[in-house]
Parts: C-alpha cells; sequence; structure tokens
C-alpha cells in the first residue's frame, strides 16, 4: 500500500492563490496521468462558479494542516481495521491531494493500480476533515475497491437505468464496507442535523421514489452528491444503498452480493422497493382503550371471513374489549402493534407462564399476508422473550386453515381442542421454533 500526502506542496504552491497550469505542475508530480483524469472528469462544471471558490477556500494553511494531521493520524491505524475485510493488505494508493472537485473521494484507477483520491478542497468544504469523518471517507473509498477486487463493480450495456441501479448497488457495497471496517454499522459520514433520523423516518418514501424513478427511466442524481438533494437531504441514496445492500445480506454473503449480476439486483431492488415498512413496537398499555378499535377492527374484519360470531359488530367489539382490557393487567401479557410505518396493519397478542409461551393471537390486514411479515415479527419477538421459555402453544379456529398451516409449519402438533370445541390446541418445543426461524 502507498501513501502519498500532498499538502505540503499545496501551501508551497499556490502562494498567490490558485492557478490552472500552476496545478497542473503539481498533480503531474504525483501521476502524469492525474491532471487529464481530473479535468476530463470536470469538464461538465462551470469552472469559474462551482469549483474555483471551492478551490481559493481551501488554499488556506490552517484548514490544509488540519486534513493533513488527521488523514495521518487514520493512515497510521489503518491496517487494523483493514484486517476486518481484507486477508492480506492491499496493493492501493491512497492519495490526499489538491483536486478540481472530483470528489471528496474517488476510488479510481491511476497508472496501472486501484487508487483512493482524496480531495483536500472538497473535504474542507463538506467539512469531514476531522479524525471520525476522514476514517469514514477513506474507508468508503476502500470499500469501492474491495468490491472491485471482489466482484462486478460495473455492468455492461450502461442504460439509464443500469445505470441507477449500479450507482445504488456501487455505494450500498461500499456503506457496508465502511461500517464492518470501522466497526459501527449506524456512522454516516453524511449524518448532520438529523440526517439519519429523517432518513429513517422516511426509508419508505424514499425507496419507492428510487424505484418510480427507475421504471420511468428517470434521473436518480438527487439521491447523490452534496450539490444535489432530495426533499432537502443530500447523499440519501447512500443511505438507501446501504439498506439495500443490508436487506440482501439477510440471504447471502458479501462476498456473494458483490459478484451478483445486473438482472438480479434489478429484480431484487424492485421486490425490496414495494415491501413495506414494518415496524414492531409493544403496545404502551395506557394507549389500548385509544388504538383498541382500530386494532380489533383488523381481527373482525378476518373473522367474518372465517367464522362469524352471528352478533352485532358492537357486542362483538364490547365482549373482546372487556376480556382484553382485563387480560393485559397481566404483566406478562402483552401486545405487539405491527406498522407500516406509522400506520397499525396488524396485531400479536402474547402471554408468557413459567416456561411456556403462548400466542393467543395474530392479526394482519389481508394486503399484508403472505409477505413474510411473520417471519419478521418472530425475529423481533426472539430478541423479546426470556431465555426460561421451553415450550410454545397455540390455539387456532378450526375454519382458519391459514393459521393451522402456519402452526403445523412451525413444527407444533395438535394436541387437543378448547373448552368451546372451535378451535384446535397446538403445542411445540420452543427450540423448534427457534431453528425454523433461523433455517429459514
Amino acid at each position: 500500500m502507498k501513501i502519498i500526502n500532498a499538502c505540503d506542496k499545496i501551501k508551497t504552491t499556490f502562494v498567490n492563490g490558485f492557478d490552472i497550469d500552476l496545478w497542473r505542475k503539481y498533480a503531474s508530480e504525483i501521476s502524469k496521468e492525474l491532471p487529464s483524469k481530473c479535468e476530463s472528469d470536470a469538464k461538465s462544471y462551470d469552472f469559474n462558479k462551482d469549483v474555483l471558490p471551492v478551490l481559493e477556500d481551501a488554499l488556506n494553511e490552517d484548514k490544509i494542516d488540519f486534513v493533513s494531521k488527521n488523514f495521518q493520524t487514520v493512515i497510521d491505524t489503518l491496517n487494523t481495521n483493514l484486517t476486518k475485510l481484507f486477508d492480506t493488505e492491499p496493493n492501493i494508493n491512497i492519495i490526499l491531494y489538491l483536486g478540481l472537485c472530483n470528489g471528496a473521494g474517488w476510488a479510481t484507477t491511476l497508472d496501472g493500480k486501484d487508487t483512493v483520491l482524496l480531495g483536500v478542497e472538497k473535504i474542507i468544504e463538506l467539512d469531514w476533515g476531522d479524525e471520525t469523518n476522514m476514517r469514514a471517507l477513506i474507508l468508503h473509498e476502500i470499500g469501492h475497491l474491495w468490491h472491485k477486487m471482489h466482484g462486478n463493480l460495473y455492468f455492461p450495456d450502461f442504460t439509464k437505468r443500469r445505470k441507477a441501479v449500479q450507482q445504488l448497488y456501487q455505494e450500498g457495497v461500499a456503506m457496508v464496507c465502511e461500517h464492518i471496517l470501522c466497526g459501527d454499522s449506524e456512522f454516516y459520514h453524511q449524518d448532520k442535523d438529523g440526517w439519519l433520523s429523517w432518513c429513517y423516518e422516511n426509508e419508505n418514501d424514499i425507496k419507492k421514489e428510487y424505484l418510480r424513478r427507475l421504471e420511468e427511466k428517470t434521473s436518480v442524481q438527487d439521491f447523490f452528491g452534496d450539490w444535489c438533494s432530495y426533499n432537502g437531504h443530500s447523499d440519501v441514496g447512500y443511505f438507501l444503498g446501504c439498506r439495500f445492500i443490508e436487506h440482501l445480506m439477510k440471504s447471502h454473503s458479501l462476498k456473494e452480493i458483490a459478484k451478483m449480476k445486473y438482472m438480479f439486483l434489478n429484480k431484487a431492488f424492485t421486490e425490496y422497493a414495494k415491501m413495506p415498512n414494518i415496524i414492531f413496537e409493544y403496545l404502551n398499555k395506557n394507549d389500548f382503550s385509544d388504538i383498541s378499535s382500530v386494532i380489533f377492527d383488523i381481527l373482525a374484519d378476518n373473522m367474518e371471513k372465517i367464522a362469524p360470531t352471528g352478533n352485532s359488530r358492537e357486542d362483538d367489539f364490547n365482549c373482546w374489549y372487556d376480556g382484553v382490557s382485563d387480560g393485559l393487567k397481566r404483566e406478562e401479557r402483552q401486545i405487539i402493534l405491527i406498522k407500516d410505518s406509522e400506520r397499525i396493519i396488524g396485531f400479536f397478542q402474547y402471554y408468557t407462564n413459567d416456561d411456556t409461551f403462548m400466542m393467543e393471537e395474530i392479526q394482519l390486514k389481508p394486503e399484508y399476508q403472505g409477505r413474510s411479515v411473520f417471519r419478521s415479527l418472530y425475529g423481533f419477538l426472539l430478541e423479546n422473550i426470556n431465555d426460561s421459555i421451553k415450550f410454545v402453544e397455540a390455539y387456532a379456529n378450526k375454519g382458519n386453515l391459514k393459521s393451522i398451516g402456519i402452526l403445523e409449519h412451525l413444527g407444533l402438533i395438535r394436541i387437543g381442542m378448547n373448552k368451546n370445541g372451535n378451535s384446535f390446541h397446538f403445542r411445540g418445543d420452543y427450540s423448534d421454533l427457534v431453528n425454523w426461524y433461523k433455517s429459514e
């Protein structure tokens, strides 16, 4: 690994301000290819309007020294981070230099060698010069090079849709690599002024909008680049790409993902973007009366098709409300609300008794049934059920063939009926439920 810090040369070269001819000489001393590479990349910019002001602002000794110092600090400990992804030290260049606003970080090839170019002027402009952001930036660009070394960084036949899928894929893999290397899956160097919280709150809308643009073959540039924004927030595509790759990692290794082809990724993202943004949260029992009618309506709508009671809806609600509100007085009985963003689309009611986990009720709106919500619910449950549980029990109405099938798929067996004789009683080992979840 070769490291070049060209900051001192900046201070001695541009004593009287920026000059393009001096810059070409400065850049060519780093690499003969560098001047033409940067100028070609920046040719679409309005130099005097977009580039020169950034360069002039960056020609400040204190700012340059700050960036240079933190760059060196990160480099001194870099190999400790790289062992989390690389078996041996990668054969790459890392160059800190004054560019032409080509990017704070640029994973590319220079003189036939994989290279990370770090533009001092953009790092200063974006205020990414502190040690934490510098480390994240370097690790992110190294993530791109890891991707190149282990798989398909670029797709052939470059259509607009392929380009948009590729960019999301590339930045997503690089973000996941960055998280692995820095040891923090929640760190985004873009996170300022509530950026990450906003992304999580609007995740469903973000992925749907990206898919809409793919299908309509319109630009996704708003999602990438500090000079662009989607709904007032820059670089949202980095968040979306990372979330997409994290979704793929539920069933694939990162190395497998790095080799994926466009056709698979295009289909996978389309499916992912159409998935609901499911959230599970425990009901605050003090709020039961406020949301009781919402969850009862879901229950009643489903049961009308399976086992109608013949009573009025109001009578059924009053009977149900009295029973559930009384049951919730027991600490062991809980209700988990199932939401798509902020909208309640189902609920799960259960209680624990010594070594037994009793699944009392699970109800989902019809349009969410069969969409992996059930499995995701169990992932949430397994993180919250205590370790003393050994057995699982449940009841399923005799007419509810779907529920019966699910319970049997989980490995539960029929052991009898309820007192009214209208529901089967199921029982199984909790360990079988855990194994089912882990094996799916």
